[in-house]
C-alpha cells in the first residue's frame, strides 16, 4: 500500500510539471513578442536611414545597388560571419534575402564584395566611421565614470595591432561603449609612435571638443614628445607599465617607497574584478611636466597563478583622485579586449587577408562602425530590463552569444533593410 507521502510527492511534481508547460507556452508568445520589440529598437536606434548616402559609385550600370553591398558588409559582425566566404554563403538563403527584400538569387557574392572594397575611397570609408561621433554624443555614451560619485572622463586610447597581413593603430573612445573611431596603417611593426603622435594631431582637428580628456597609453608611447602634443591640446595622459626599470622616475620612485614610504597611500577591495589592491603614490616631473608615480599591486586570492599583479603608472594629471586613476590603468585594455580580439574573434580579422590593403581597411572601418552601433544598441537595452532580459535568455553571456540572438531577432522583421539598400 502506497504511504500519502508519495501520493503528495508525485502530485506535486505532477502539478509541477503542468505549470511550466502552461508558463512555455505563455513565455512562448512573449518570447516572439520580446524577440519584435528587439528588433525594431536595434532597427530604430541607428538602422533607420540610409547610412551610406557619402559613399561614390564609380560602376556606370550596377546591377546591385552600393548601399545593398555596403549594408551587408556592415551586417557581418551582427550576424557573426567570420569571412568574405561565409557571408556569401549566406546571402543565398530565403532569410538574408528577406531582410532586404531582395527577389534575386542572392543578395551579393564574395567576388563583388572583393572588387567593390578595392575600388571604394577610404577617405569616405572613414567619414563614415567618424559620422556616429555626433549620435553618441548626444545619446552620453562617450564619457566614463571610474568611480561611484567621481567625475565622468572623456577617456581616448591608442594602441597598436596585426590584422588581415597588415600593421594598424587605432583609436578607440571609452565611455559606456567603445567607439573605435580612427584607424591608420603602420608601415610595419615599430611605426607606431610616429602613426600615433599623427593621430593625436589629427584628433584636435577631427574632434574639436569631444577629443579625450585623458589618454590611457602603454610604455611604447612615455616620451617627452607625446606628453607635450597632448599637453599642447590641454589634455592629459596616463602610462601603465610592469616595471619601474623602464624610466629613471619610476625607479626613483620605487627607491622612496622602499626605505622612506609614500606621499599617499591607499588600500581597497574591488568587487568586479575580487581583488585586494593599494596604491603608493608620490609627485615628481618628467619632461618638465609634474606628474603622480604610483606603484599599484592588486592580490587575487582566487587565482591558483599570478595572484599578486604589481605595476607602474604615471599620469600628468596630478590631481587625479587614485582611485579613479587606478580605474583608468585598467580601462586600457578595453581597446585590446573589447576592439580588437571582439572583432578577430566575430568576423575574422585576423585571418582575413588582401595583398592591398584599401581593401581590408575600407571593410575594417565598416566593421569597427557596425561593433560601435552593436554596443549602443545594447546599452539601450540595458535600460529596458524586460527587453535585456529576453535578449539574454538562455545564453552565456557571451558576444558570440549575444551576436547570434541579435540575428535571430533580426530575422524577426521581413524586409528589415530594405529601406537601407
Amino acid at each position: 500500500m502506497r504511504s500519502p507521502f508519495f501520493f503528495l510527492f508525485f502530485s506535486f511534481f505532477f502539478v509541477r510539471g503542468v505549470f511550466f508547460r502552461l508558463n512555455s507556452i505563455v513565455w512562448g508568445g512573449d518570447y516572439a513578442m520580446h524577440n519584435k520589440r528587439i528588433a525594431r529598437l536595434a532597427r530604430d536606434a541607428f538602422l533607420n536611414k540610409p547610412l551610406f548616402d557619402g559613399f561614390t559609385d564609380i560602376r556606370l550600370n550596377p546591377s546591385i545597388r552600393l548601399q545593398t553591398i555596403l549594408t551587408s558588409l556592415f551586417l557581418m559582425p551582427f550576424f557573426g560571419f567570420c569571412s568574405l566566404l561565409s557571408n556569401d554563403r549566406c546571402a543565398r538563403t530565403l532569410r538574408y534575402k528577406g531582410l532586404f527584400g531582395c527577389r534575386r538569387k542572392m543578395v551579393c557574392s564574395d567576388s563583388t564584395f572583393a572588387r567593390v572594397l578595392k575600388w571604394l575611397k577610404l577617405s569616405q570609408a572613414q567619414s563614415f566611421l567618424l559620422r556616429f561621433l555626433s549620435d553618441f554624443e548626444r545619446h552620453d555614451l562617450l564619457r566614463k565614470q571610474l568611480s561611484v560619485g567621481g567625475k565622468r572622463y572623456r577617456l581616448g586610447i591608442l594602441d597598436g595591432s596585426y590584422m588581415g597581413g597588415h600593421w594598424l593603430v587605432s583609436l578607440c573612445l571609452t565611455g559606456v561603449i567603445n567607439y573605435p573611431l580612427m584607424v591608420r596603417r603602420c608601415s610595419g611593426q615599430g611605426e607606431e609612435q610616429s602613426v600615433a603622435r599623427s593621430m593625436m594631431k589629427a584628433a584636435k582637428r577631427l574632434l574639436g571638443s569631444l577629443r579625450p580628456e585623458l589618454w590611457l597609453l602603454d610604455a611604447l608611447y612615455f616620451n617627452r614628445n607625446t606628453i607635450k602634443i597632448a599637453r599642447g591640446q590641454k589634455s592629459h595622459l596616463l602610462f601603465k607599465f610592469k616595471e619601474a626599470d623602464f624610466r629613471t622616475v619610476t625607479k626613483d620612485a620605487q627607491n622612496l617607497f622602499e626605505h622612506f614610504g609614500a606621499d599617499e597611500q591607499q588600500s581597497g577591495w574591488d568587487n568586479e574584478r575580487s581583488c585586494r589592491w593599494t596604491v603608493r603614490q608620490t609627485l615628481d616631473s618628467f619632461g618638465a611636466y609634474p606628474v603622480q608615480v604610483v606603484e599599484l599591486t592588486e592580490f587575487y586570492p582566487k587565482r591558483k597563478q599570478d595572484r599578486t599583479v604589481t605595476c607602474w603608472i604615471v599620469t600628468t594629471d596630478v590631481d587625479l583622485p587614485l582611485g579613479d586613476l587606478r580605474e583608468a590603468a585598467h580601462q586600457r585594455w578595453q581597446i585590446e579586449n573589447n576592439v580588437f580580439k571582439r572583432i578577430s574573434h566575430l568576423s575574422g580579422t585576423k585571418r582575413f587577408y588582401f595583398k592591398d590593403y584599401r581593401q581590408f581597411f575600407n571593410l575594417l572601418h565598416l566593421f569597427f562602425a557596425a561593433v560601435a552601433v552593436l554596443d549602443c544598441i545594447i546599452a539601450s537595452l540595458r535600460a529596458h530590463r524586460l527587453l535585456f532580459d529576453a535578449l539574454r535568455g538562455g545564453i552565456k553571456p557571451t558576444w558570440l552569444n549575444v551576436f547570434s540572438r541579435v540575428q535571430e531577432v533580426l530575422y524577426g522583421i521581413s524586409f528589415a533593410f530594405e529601406h537601407l539598400t
